[in-house]
């Protein structure tokens, strides 16, 4: 092999030598492959924080955000949240990959608050977090740990679900559209809160507005909220009239709406003060969207 060709040949064939040699593992400098899973739960380490997002009012859910510690990815195939607090466990049956050293949320529907007997007593306990993990083997371990409540939200919600389940029993709210008192030349809308079915002495003290509806007062001002101070006895059902104005009027308003048709009304039931949700039914939620985009003009 004389000439030109010979030569880049040979330099070919040291290059691909030296790349070759370059690109394999030393046996005793190249650092070990991590494991896809942990090999037991001793490997496993991880936190739990509990809080509510901005859309999990709406859908009465909560997240469960996991900071994975450990040096390997962790596949949670089920998560339960377990207390004292509630009538039965919080399940999430879905599979979830945490990346080592990362953070994730897992959005759990909330149950049925275990509530005390009186309205107005101590707090309840946050629950405990069991984790199910695949191990490497394919078994399936399960972590036990406390929780931590990131802004409060676990107390908050459990004292307004019990409150609100002890209204329910108490009395029936429901809004309605009253399209016969909206006003064209001032952009107001009519709607009603009806109070049936009363079985225990309440005393309805205020509605306030939404992200999407601005109320207007008796002086025809907009206020973010308006007094009621309406007492009602067993027996009774009372009709109270309301007016609403649309509180902005950007395209977007509708499609991003996760509150905007969930109005919250402060009542006083057995000597306590407290607030419930009064969620406008599929009827009257889309009259309120059709006729806040006819106002604001879409």
């Amino acid at each position: 092999m004389n000439g030109p060709h010979s030569v880049i040949a040979l330099a070919s064939m040291v290059v691909m030598l030296l790349v070759a040699g370059c690109s394999a593992e030393d046996p005793l400098t190249a650092e070990p492959a991590l494991s896809a899973a942990p090999q037991s739960i001793d490997d496993v380490s991880v936190t739990a924080e509990l809080y509510r997002s901005r859309t999990d009012p709406a859908r009465n859910g909560m997240q469960v955000s996991v900071t994975n510690t450990s040096a390997v990815p962790l596949s949670i195939v089920r998560t339960e949240l377990r207390s004292t607090a509630l009538a039965e466990p919080i399940v999430r049956d879905r599979t979830s990959v945490i990346a080592a050293g990362t953070t994730r949320d897992l959005a759990v529907d909330l149950t049925t608050p275990n509530c005390p007997e009186q309205l107005g007593q101590a707090e309840a306990p946050l629950p405990t977090v069991v984790l199910s993990i695949a191990l490497e083997s394919g078994e399936i371990a399960q972590l036990s740990l406390a929780s931590t409540d990131r802004m409060g939200q676990w107390a908050d919600w459990h004292s307004r679900a019990c409150f609100a389940a002890a209204v329910a029993h108490s009395v029936e709210l429901t809004v309605r559209r009253a399209s016969h008192r909206d006003d064209a030349h001032s952009g107001t809308l009519g709607l009603d809160l009806v109070a049936s079915r009363v079985r225990d002495e309440v005393s309805l003290e205020a509605f306030d507005d939404t992200v999407l509806f601005a109320l207007i007062d008796a002086a025809g001002a907009r206020a973010t909220s308006v007094r009621l101070d309406t007492a009602l006895q067993p027996g009774g059902s009372i009709v109270i009239e309301l007016t609403l104005s649309p509180a902005r009027c950007d395209p977007h308003a509708i499609a991003e709406d996760k509150q905007g048709t969930l109005f919250i009304v402060t009542l006083t039931l057995h000597a306590v003060e407290g607030s419930t949700t009064v969620a406008a039914d599929d009827r009257t939620r889309a009259e309120l969207y059709d006729a806040f985009a006819a106002t604001c003009r879409f």
